[in-house]
């Protein structure tokens, strides 16, 4: 959908413009069959409560993102409701949805030897992965590059596409659950989120602290709110992106202190088992 429409009300707006019934009922289907096949006791791949909670919030989050009225504000009206979205759909629903497939799925699909895994298997190489996304993130947010997407409906739909894929790719080597697909260390992965957030910090400062308004697209749309101006509207932007991306990267810091620290409790009862047989069959 292009900006054809960026000067009416949001009232204006359809039913179908504002709430997206083809996404939701996509996002809903998706749901359905995630339950059918991995939710069930009757089910080959057994999930967690947890596992069912995380992939259901990526899935709600999903939805606000692309097919509430948050979109539509976002693309017509509110840079700075645009880069909420962006942060939801790339930063918060790539780890969601990740953390809630069942281990067995990933066993399963990355053990096959095809042309699909063997690019995925490379897409998701740490260097690769990270460069990759924080590439096309930067390049998308350039004034030029993002006018033209948002002023096309079909190059929007693709460039996000290929944003929420890189998303995924970025996210899976610190997040991958299977030990035996890990390539990274827990202090690694630490160190690979500090790089991530370090890497997209430059494109929201050029955001924050820039003194003209940089993209056309919002240049002369209607003010929903007196309190934020373009350039207000565009400055909250990119702290909103920083302040969302920071809540995020606490977040997955989180988990992988909890796994490493569970990791390391393992290690030392294994250790201390052994060390108490050792005594007994020396005594």
């Amino acid at each position: 959908m292009g900006h054809t429409m960026a000067h009416e009300k949001i009232s204006d707006f359809s039913f179908y413009s504002l709430y997206r019934p083809d996404i939701f009922i996509l996002i809903l289907m998706v749901g359905i069959l995630y339950y059918k096949f991995y939710g069930s006791r009757t089910s080959n791949f057994q999930t967690t409560k947890l596992q069912k909670f995380f992939f259901t919030a990526g899935l709600v989050f999903l939805y606000v993102a692309k097919g509430s009225p948050l979109n539509v504000i976002g693309h017509h009206y509110l840079f700075s409701v645009h880069m909420v979205e962006m942060a939801v759909s790339y930063l918060a629903v790539p780890p969601l949805m990740i953390l809630g497939m069942p281990h067995g799925f990933y066993r399963k699909w990355f053990g096959l030897q095809n042309k699909l895994m063997n690019t995925i298997s490379f897409l998701t190489k740490p260097l690769i992965a990270i460069l990759l996304f924080i590439t096309l993130f930067s390049i998308y947010h350039m004034p030029v590059i993002f006018d033209a997407v948002m002023a096309n409906g079909l190059i929007a739909l693709i460039s996000h596409t290929i944003l929420l894929l890189t998303a995924f790719t970025m996210w899976w080597p610190v997040l991958c659950p299977i030990e035996e697909l890990n390539t990274l260390s827990d202090l690694q992965k630490v160190g690979y989120v500090f790089a991530s957030g370090v890497l997209l910090t430059p494109a929201c400062a050029l955001i924050m602290f820039a003194n003209d308004l940089l993209y056309a697209t919002y240049a002369n749309v209607p003010e929903l709110y007196s309190f934020l101006p373009p350039m207000e509207d565009q400055m909250t932007g990119g702290i909103v992106m920083k302040i969302l991306q920071e809540v995020v990267y606490g977040f997955v810091l989180g988990h992988i202190f909890y796994k490493w620290v569970k990791r390391e409790r393992a290690k030392d009862k294994e250790d201390l088992a052994l060390i108490k047989m050792s005594a007994a069959n020396n005594s």
